[in-house]
């Protein structure tokens, strides 16, 4: 039922969960729904490994770096799989949660690993979305914000195909709190065949520090 492929994925993801959600569903399972990589996918099984670096700037000018891997599955029913562990440099990643979103049974499964226990909640039908390709997303930017968006130029990534595009941000002074302009770079790189990311950086100067 599993694999077609073995994928490496590098990104910097962002996820943001009402706070009613959170509190009817759990914080893993919301987290599960807004993952951008899981939108219903069916007769496309695949399992890829991504990677995500977290840079904390501190006060004294010195960073510090923590790794999240996330092993994630999907099968040909649409059924995905992700398991997440956090990490500092050198350390091997631990897999203590993981997720499974079944569009099948319309149910969103949280296993914790450690303690041998699971939750299991049912979520109305429709809940689970099916995948969006990314133009086709709505881009959200406050007042004053400027968004630019360029299409960045096919390449492969592990053998695999990907369409690429850029999205800048700037936010001039006063447009979200912010006393000087803050300009973030958003890269991601998807796979159209398979309909999976398969690279997102963000550069963005708030990140581990001011919001």
């Amino acid at each position: 039922m599993f694999p077609k492929c073995r994928l490496l994925a590098t990104s910097t993801v962002l996820f943001l969960a009402p706070l009613m959600a959170v509190a009817q569903y759990g914080a893993a399972a919301v987290m599960a729904l807004n993952g951008e990589d899981a939108g219903i996918v069916k007769s496309q099984p695949c399992i890829w490994v991504q990677t995500v670096a977290i840079t904390t700037h501190r006060p004294d000018g010195t960073t510090m770096t923590r790794y999240k891997t996330e092993r994630k599955w999907r099968d040909s029913d649409g059924r995905f799989r992700r398991e997440i562990a956090t990490t500092t440099e050198g350390q091997e990643p631990v897999f203590q949660i993981a997720t499974i979103l079944d569009p099948m049974k319309n149910t969103i499964t949280t296993l914790h690993m450690d303690t041998k226990t699971a939750n299991l909640v049912h979520i109305p039908p429709g809940t689970l979305h099916p995948y969006v390709d990314a133009d086709e997303r709505e881009m959200l930017a406050a007042p004053g914000v400027q968004i630019k968006v360029a299409q960045l130029k096919k390449k492969e990534i592990m053998g695999v195909s990907v369409v690429g595009r850029r999205v800048t941000r700037t936010r001039p002074p006063d447009s979200i709190g912010n006393n000087q302009t803050i300009v973030s770079v958003n890269e991601r790189w998807d796979a159209p065949d398979l309909k999976i990311m398969m690279s997102r950086t963000l550069d963005d100067p708030r990140q581990g520090g001011a919001q």
